[in-house]
């Protein structure tokens, strides 16, 4: 039998998170750090890095994941994940927003002790050093339009690069001119200068965690085993990290037992509690063919209230300056030459969805129920609704106006809310920010997957460091909280192995 390879520290998934945590525990301490990811390599791959060249990205840069989006609707989506290294970063158009305040408020009130904004402040200051952010790019003019009509309805234009509230302005980017400022390239580009204690494997899928007992020690990977003497860290991204800790032997007794799985550390929450921002389509059909963007389709944004005391903005919309969808149908579009598409979506949802074990083979995709607008109070249910009204108020001041022809979808008979509930229900559609699914809570609560400082439950030598750790929904684009929590999660595994 071959010798497995060795490193202290195995880090399982090479996207927004693994990267940032392999290079600082590589820069901090001795540890010998191996990273471990099952796609490509972005460097060189212009692809994978150049944003404007986002759609020469072809179905083997993703997983492939497809998810059920409500709960007694047939409808499925494909539920986009990038599968490179730099992850989701390299496959998304850049929209980098920081948490607000609020939000890790409410992260401590779930029981994420000592994760609320005052201690995260050095964290989100640490990926702002490393990670270029372009402030204000030069957008087009319908793009402006779009602003300057929310200014009529009565918004304050906005810099969201410096604070998040309800406004209107342009998305901060997470780039420099059309390249990415994604983990991979601002924490481990280039490749052939990384540290000499640090490895890292591409084109390497890993298909369970080793285990002694309840204690991880390693990886059973696709260039052999992997033996970690200190720990492993799962940054495998909220469907990646669940799965691979099921098809080991760690998630609900009852789920891995049917599917034959030995049950090494019973934890109901794993899987338990996804989340995602939920987002309704409002098309419109223009005069003329939008100018063509810079660097992404989606330049500007709109984040409103639509309940007078909420603490945060609840609705963000994605003003889209066109109609080609690559992740889901285009029906609604047919017969529409040009057009753009105004998205919102529930900041803070209340609904939570479900990651369910379908087989013991981590090939075999889990059961992805999103169960959308499901919560039992219908708060995302109303906040989508207002959502859209306010979209048809934004489309019809000006000088917004000017440049639309029609609305396309659904279409100004669809009025009432029942009937807009019922296409909303049909059409809704993902902004691919699944989170949540090991997350993190105190000790007794009995569907918290990772303790405060990450260590999954019941386990050995085993952290969880990427969205699924969320507690709670953020209000905005999840990629920079990611990076935060790497930030994070780096310095609490430095701190277990200080010099």
């Amino acid at each position: 039998m071959n010798e497995p390879t060795r490193c202290d520290v195995l880090i399982v998934g090479g996207g927004a998170a693994g990267c940032i945590i392999a290079r600082r525990i590589a820069e901090q301490t001795d540890l010998r750090v191996l990273l471990v990811e099952a796609g490509r390599s972005d460097e060189g791959d212009a692809a994978a890095t150049d944003l404007s060249r986002l759609d020469e990205q072809d179905e083997s840069y993703d997983w492939g994941f497809v998810a059920q989006t409500m709960a007694g609707k047939s409808t499925a989506i494909d539920y986009a994940r990038a599968k490179m290294l730099g992850g989701c970063a390299n496959h998304n158009d850049c929209a980098f927003l920081e948490p607000t305040p609020n939000d890790l408020t409410q992260w401590v009130v779930a029981g994420a002790a000592g994760w609320d904004h005052g201690a995260m402040a050095p964290y989100l200051a640490r990926v702002r050093e490393r990670v270029g952010i372009e402030a204000a790019p030069a957008g087009t003019a319908l793009s402006r339009a779009l602003i300057d009509a929310a200014l009529v309805l009565g918004l304050e234009e906005r810099n969201f690069r410096d604070a998040i509230d309800a406004g209107a302005g342009w998305f901060p980017l997470n780039a420099r001119g059309s390249l990415r400022q994604s983990s991979s390239i601002c924490y481990l580009h280039p490749l052939s200068a990384l540290p000499d204690n640090l490895d890292v494997w591409t084109d390497t899928t890993v298909s369970a965690l080793i285990m002694e007992g309840a204690c991880v020690t390693g990886a059973r990977t696709s260039r052999g085993d992997v033996a970690a003497a200190r720990e492993v860290v799962l940054t495998a991204g909220s469907i990646g990290s669940p799965h691979l800790m099921m098809v080991s032997g760690i998630g609900p007794a009852d789920q891995l037992l049917a599917h034959g799985v030995p049950v090494h550390a019973a934890l109901a929450g794993v899987g338990q509690n996804l989340m995602d921002h939920v987002a309704a389509n409002i098309v419109y059909e223009t005069h003329e063919a939008p100018a063509p963007w810079d660097r992404t389709p989606c330049e500007a944004t709109v984040l409103m209230r639509t309940e007078p005391h909420a603490v945060d903005p609840d609705v963000l919309f994605h003003f889209v300056l066109r109609l080609r969808e690559k992740y889901v149908g285009a029906d609604q579009f047919a017969g529409v030459r040009h057009g753009v598409k105004l998205s919102p979506n529930v900041a803070r949802p209340k609904s939570r969805g479900t990651l369910t074990l379908a087989s013991p083979d981590i090939a075999v995709q889990p059961a992805l129920s999103l169960n959308y607008l499901s919560d039992p109070d219908g708060y995302d249910r109303r906040t989508l609704l207002r959502g859209l009204r306010f979209a048809r108020k934004l489309a019809a001041a000006e000088p917004l106006a000017s440049y639309l022809k029609r609305e396309v979808s659904p279409g100004m008979s669809i009025d009432d809310d029942d009937a807009l509930f019922a296409y909303v229900a049909e059409t809704c559609e993902t902004v691919y920010h699944p989170s949540g699914t090991c997350r993190m809570g105190r000790e007794d609560d009995p569907l918290a997957v990772v303790t405060p400082d990450l260590r999954v439950r019941g386990c050995q030598g085993l952290r969880v460091a990427d969205a699924s750790v969320f507690p709670e929904m953020v209000t905005v684009n999840i990629c920079n909280t990611v990076m935060m929590v790497a930030e994070r999660a780096a310095d609490l595994v430095c701190a277990t192995y200080a010099r």
